[in-house]
């Protein structure tokens, strides 16, 4: 009975994490926010606020290096009506 329970949490956590990784970057970092506000609401045990940091902080290194990227900043701005060059 316990031999199967363990299994089947071992089981859930692999596809929980496959899925996070595998999921593109910006619904990575729009999930974490979301768990990192729900963390930090008033009457929380520090435990879970400090878990909820971890998560968005972990979703941030997974994004890659590029600062300007919209996926990683917090509030993507439109993009600019560039004219192409005249040649």
């Amino acid at each position: 009975m316990w031999e199967a329970i363990l299994v089947g949490l071992i089981v859930l956590v692999a596809a929980l994490y496959t899925a996070w990784r595998l999921s593109p970057a910006s619904l990575r970092l729009r999930a974490a926010r979301r768990i990192a506000e729900w963390g930090r609401r008033p009457g929380r045990p520090a435990w879970l606020q400090r878990a909820s940091a971890v998560v968005e902080t972990a979703a941030r290194k997974g994004a890659g290096a590029c600062s300007d990227c919209s996926a990683v900043q917090a509030d993507p701005s439109a993009p600019s009506s560039r004219k192409p060059p005249r040649g």
